[in-house]
């Protein structure tokens, strides 16, 4: 038995490391949403950019957690969740794999051009320097919000629109705002979780600078509100019965959130986000796909 543990350590923890289950729903619906306003790309495209920009968000979350190891270390949850506060890898280990992931993702994106790739390029240098200890972007109050914007959600949806295309429709740079926004809340959302174990590591945050008592509550609106503008945008470039699927969905969805109560609220967009997420991603490239005119 411990030598079965012992080699499947090493694994365990790159699963961990990974930290896939907490974001693929989003890179489902980023890259579903990218085909949208760029219908141009094959199904190989999308699949290339879709595994590209999994590998860079695994990145950012890989190298959070070797940087965060150490004060990871205080907490009594995190400790069992990052790979190398279990000891399931080294923090030479996690670091390596880190850094492969990145180098993967950018790989991917070769095909399509220096503008993909230098769009995956910051992405991975905003992950890097959101997380890395000597500069931290994450503990500077308001850049931190801006920053994880960028580089988990605005970058990658930018990546799929980019692929191949000329230029960029005006609806897609409003739908990057949208998308900026979403990731922001998110991340506002995460500092007041980790609230008292980031006062007691010395990180000075957005939330640390702001009333969370009164903002918290504003949160699932800061999520759904400008996911409405999404769908909006999504609407927009839909015609026929596309748009009478999707705008009946989108309404009745907003109908059933308003009328939850704010617990259930709460656990739609946290709890069971990832899960709606790709539900909604999948939809909407059936629907797109299956009634393209483009070759």
């Amino acid at each position: 038995m411990n030598q079965l543990a012992t080699r499947t350590r090493p694994f365990l923890g790159t699963l961990r490391l990974s930290r896939v289950e907490e974001f693929y729903g989003n890179t489902i619906a980023l890259v579903a949403l990218g085909t949208l306003f760029n219908p141009r790309l094959s199904a190989a495209d999308i699949v290339l950019l879709f595994t590209a920009n999994l590998l860079l968000t695994i990145f950012a979350f890989a190298i959070n957690d070797v940087e965060d190891a150490e004060d990871d270390s205080k907490d009594a949850q995190k400790v069992v969740r990052n790979p190398i506060c279990a000891r399931l890898l080294t923090q030479g280990q996690a670091l390596v794999l880190s850094w492969l992931s990145a180098f993967a993702g950018l790989a991917l994106l070769w095909p399509f051009g220096g503008r993909v790739v230098l769009l995956g390029t910051v992405n991975v240098a905003l992950g890097f320097l959101y997380s890395y200890k000597r500069i931290r972007l994450k503990a500077m109050p308001f850049i931190d919000l801006i920053s994880h914007g960028l580089f988990l959600g605005t970058l990658q949806f930018l990546s799929v629109t980019y692929a191949r295309a000329p230029d960029l429709p005006r609806s897609a740079a409003l739908g990057a705002v949208f998308i900026c926004t979403i990731s922001m809340a998110g991340d506002l959302w995460n500092e007041i979780r980790d609230f008292e174990v980031d006062r007691k590591t010395g990180i000075r945050n957005t939330a640390s600078v702001l009333d969370v008592r009164r903002i918290e509550p504003m949160l699932p609106h800061l999520f759904v509100w400008p996911s409405v503008g999404v769908a909006s945008l999504v609407l927009l470039n839909l015609s026929g019965t596309q748009r009478l699927i999707v705008g009946l969905a989108v309404a009745a969805l907003c109908l059933v959130f308003v009328l939850l109560p704010s617990g259930l609220k709460k656990r739609m967009v946290t709890d069971q986000a990832q899960w709606l997420a790709t539900l909604a991603g999948l939809l909407l490239l059936v629907i797109c796909r299956a009634t393209s005119t483009v070759p």
